[in-house]
């Protein structure tokens, strides 16, 4: 199961990508293919399997989160 977080821009997607990085977690942009009203530039951050708090890394990197979804 991939968790996808929905970033407002792509500078955030890049930023929450690297701070995945720095804690060993291996991440990837994608773009929305059809974004709703809310969801920024539609930039997506695609992550595998993990058992590390995602949501607490990105807050204590100041990266704000839009939503969160499974697939």
């Amino acid at each position: 199961m991939s968790m996808y977080i929905k970033a407002g821009s792509v500078t955030n997607a890049q930023r929450a990508r690297e701070a995945l990085r720095k804690n060993g977690i291996k991440s990837y942009l994608q773009r929305l293919e059809n974004p709703e009203p809310g969801d920024g530039c539609g930039y997506v951050v695609e992550i595998g399997e993990t058992n590390k708090d995602v949501s607490a890394i990105l807050e204590k990197n100041g990266i704000r989160v839009l939503g969160v979804g499974y697939r």
